[in-house]
């Protein structure tokens, strides 16, 4: 397994994307792994994200139709760029922002100091609203309010070919919302496996949970992202992902794809 380039594929839709900490790298997919950018060094990573939507899941998790006829589509998109830094051994610091530079996420991870299959880190991240939009504090539109974050990475590499990174992360608005939403809980897990040399199957797992003043508006969301990693190049690697949502409350049901394009800067 590559140890010298790491990439960051992406959560889906502006909401997925942005609403988690950015700027850090991945070894699979959009879940964050314990190793960092080797010192000194930069990734760079433009990507894309697609996904589309007929259905919802309603208060009761039942779904339903969002249209009253079949010849309407809910399309949701995002692109943008990451910007990854070792800043020292086992420390790195990053950025992400959509191209529109409406948003900023900032990211710092830390390795601790263990040695062997089992290894772990903390992480951190801020995202602040730049530009483009009024932003009224007292009018706060849902997932547009600048937020804290931080968390814990777990890695564990069963072989040479088969690993596995998890994330639990913690949100929490510095402004209420309209709707009330207040903070919320991320969980990941993406699992890869060198079936090809250096092409990396990669399942991952996405589970939300959003809290709201009124109880009956909580939702949460489980997405099975399966994806690609195609490490043949020396400096780059080439990323595909198509997420679907399965589960939830009060959350669209969506399908999507993505690309991301990891470039190592020495």
């Amino acid at each position: 397994m590559k140890k010298t380039l790491i990439l960051l594929s992406l959560l889906f839709a502006i909401d997925k994307v942005y609403s988690q900490v950015g700027g850090l790298s991945a070894s699979k997919l959009g879940t964050i792994c314990t190793e960092s950018v080797p010192v000194q060094t930069i990734e760079f990573e433009p990507f894309f994200a697609y996904e589309l939507s007929t259905r919802s899941f309603d208060e009761n998790g039942n779904i339903q139709n969002l249209f009253a006829t079949s010849d309407s589509t809910q399309f949701f998109s995002a692109s943008g760029f990451r910007f990854s830094y070792g800043l020292f051994k086992d420390f790195e610091i990053g950025i992400s922002t959509p191209v529109d530079v409406s948003m900023v996420n900032f990211g710092a991870k830390y390795k601790l100091p263990l040695d062997g299959k089992l290894t772990l880190g903390v992480f951190a991240g801020f995202n602040a609203i730049v530009g483009n939009s009024i932003y009224v504090k007292r009018n706060a539109v849902h997932e547009l309010t600048s937020t804290l974050l931080g968390g814990l990475i777990v890695t564990y590499e069963f072989s040479d070919k088969f690993s596995v990174d998890f994330n639990a992360q913690y949100q929490k608005h510095l402004v209420i919302t309209t709707e009330g939403h207040d903070n919320g809980l991320f969980f990941s897990s993406d699992f890869g496996y060198f079936a090809i040399e250096n092409v990396n199957f990669i399942m991952g797992m996405h589970y939300n949970f959003k809290e709201y003043n009124a109880y009956e508006n909580n939702s949460h969301l489980f997405t099975l992202n399966p994806g690609i990693a195609i490490e043949k190049a020396k400096n780059f690697i080439l990323v595909l992902n198509a997420p679907i949502d399965l589960f939830g409350k009060n959350e669209f049901k969506a399908a999507g794809f993505g690309l991301a394009l990891t470039i190592l800067l020495n």
